[in-house]
This record gives C-alpha cells, structure tokens and sequence, in this order.
C-alpha cells in the first residue's frame, strides 16, 4: 500500500491548469519573479516538509518518531524565518493563494498526526507566525468550508496508518 500523492510537476500542473481557469481568483501572483519565489516555497514545501511528513506517518518508534519530528522543526524554522512579513496577513499578501494551500495542507495534515502520536509539532513559541497564520488560515471561509473536520482525519488516517503499517509488515 502506497498513499496516493501527487508529485510536485504534477502539482504544478494542476495548480497552474486552476490559476488559468479561474483568472479572477489567482493562485499565482501576477509578477515573474514573486511568481518564481512561489514555486520555489512549493518545491521546498514538496521536498522537504512533505517528506517528514511521510516519514512521521509510516514511524512506529518513539526515539525514531523524535528525530523525524526534529526534522520537520528545522524545515519549519526556514519557513517561520524565511516566509513571514508584518504586513502580510498571508504568504502572498492579503488573500490565500497557492503558497497558503500548500503549507495549509501539509499543517492540517500534522495536526492529524500530532493528534494520533499525541505530540506537538506546530508550537505557538517556536513558530508563533506559522502557528498565528495557520489560525487564521483556517477560518477562511472558502478554507473552513472545505477542511475535513478534525476527528474525521484522525480516524481516517489512523485506519489507513494502520493499514499501510500492517501490509507491509
């Protein structure tokens, strides 16, 4: 068993395919070099978050679930330092674009997983712009009327871990 995911060009596409569709709601920022940036915040969020995320999913050890999770805090780290500014209430300005989705996406996701592994991954004090930013990100109401609520993806995920866990066992 493999979790169907997409991968990044295929992502792309998608995302790129939307931004065309529906011009009056773009993902994408309009100029070519903040254009650049957002691909390259999703590639490090494909590369480098998705990836612990996998591996914190599939961990079965304690001391092993530590050192993915320390990974995953230094991934954080760069986007907390590197993502934020004060007068952005979101990573490309003032409404949710693709950036938004993506990290949205992958923090909804650790949620779960802090939920089912009863840790905490997202902290307000070690990243009080994700954190204060996933918050409001969530609130949205495009975004809160399509998030799965909280318990569902718990107990959706936990069958699947379990699933995937036991089949390859």
């Amino acid at each position: 068993g493999k979790l169907p995911v997409f991968s990044n060009t295929e992502s792309m596409i998608i995302l790129e395919y939307m931004d065309q569709v529906w011009p009056h709601n773009p993902l994408f920022p309009p100029h070519p070099y903040h254009k650049a940036l957002a691909r390259f915040w999703l590639n490090y969020c494909d590369h480098h978050l998705s990836g612990g995320v996998r591996a914190l999913f599939r961990s079965n050890e304690v001391e092993g679930r530590k050192k993915v999770i320390e990974n995953i805090w230094e991934h954080l780290r760069v986007v907390e330092d590197q993502c934020f500014s004060k007068e952005n209430k979101f990573f490309g300005g003032d409404s949710v674009n693709v950036l938004d989705l993506a990290f949205g996406s992958i923090i909804k996701y650790l949620t779960v997983l802090e939920d089912i592994f009863g840790v905490q991954i997202l902290e307000e004090h070690k990243f009080p712009h994700l954190y204060s930013w996933f918050n409001i990100f969530k609130t949205q109401p495009i975004i809160a009327q399509n998030l799965p609520h909280q318990d569902q993806m718990v107990a959706f995920v936990e069958s699947l871990r379990e699933q995937i866990l036991s089949s390859s066992s």
